[in-house]
């Protein structure tokens, strides 16, 4: 039996309120290999789920407490360019 997609996402990365979130996507050529489930959203709150090529999955939950990326795979921080690569296995 295969797992859940929830079930899989074992890695959290937190951003504050008013904080830039930028995810490096070189690894495809256009957004529309993306598939963005909306799972709830109002004014207040967003639960979305994406799920990209090469088998990355996110789920995003935001609200003004800031934002909660929960991946599949880990993310590292580049701070000096200011966003986010994939740590892909066997990198």
């Amino acid at each position: 039996m295969k797992q859940s997609i929830i079930s899989i996402l074992k890695y959290e990365t937190f951003v504050s309120p008013g904080a830039f979130f930028h995810l490096k996507t070189d690894w495809f050529h256009t957004d529309q290999e993306i598939k963005t489930i909306i799972i709830d959203q109002d004014n207040l709150y967003s639960k979305l789920l994406s799920i990209y090529p090469k088998d990355f999955v996110m789920y995003l939950e935001q609200d003004k407490n800031g934002s909660l990326y929960r991946t599949n795979m880990p993310l590292t921080l580049c701070e000096e360019e200011g966003y986010y690569t994939v740590e892909w296995p066997n990198d």
